[in-house]
């Protein structure tokens, strides 16, 4: 019960990590079968859990806000850590097994801050027509 809750939890990170992430991706990434994919969204959405299928070849993505809470990092933190992601396959060897899936967390959370601030940067220019110079709110 322990492998298939942190299984889940991963799946949500991943797709908050990657919207549109297909099924042989999250199975390739959480080390299972598509099918037992499939049984997992089954799950996660009798936990209400707002995921929804954008149908064959477009992926997995959440509906309205669900999210894992954002981060507070300055641009230049951010730039640095996602670097990562051009040298992750070189550098897996070398890190605990573990790494792989921290670091998704963080992205995902990340990645949600970002479209968080850029939505609230284009309702503040649609509704009071104020544009916004420095992108931290």
């Amino acid at each position: 019960m322990t492998d298939r809750l942190i299984r889940l939890m991963r799946i949500i990170t991943l797709i908050q990590a990657r919207p549109g992430i297909l099924t042989r991706e999250l199975a390739e990434r959480c080390g299972t079968s598509e099918r037992t994919i499939y049984r997992d969204m089954v799950a996660l959405s009798a936990m209400h859990i707002p995921i929804i299928h954008k149908g064959h070849g477009k992926g997995y993505m959440f509906i309205g806000n669900f999210a894992l809470y954002p981060l507070d990092w300055t641009d230049e933190e951010m730039q640095a850590f996602s670097k990562l992601n051009t040298v992750m396959d070189q550098i897996t060897p070398l890190l605990p097994v573990e790494f792989q899936s921290a670091y998704e967390k963080v992205m995902a959370a990340n990645y949600k801050y970002r479209t968080d601030r850029a939505e609230l940067v284009q309702q503040l220019s649609d509704t009071h027509g104020i544009v916004v110079n420095d992108e931290r709110l």
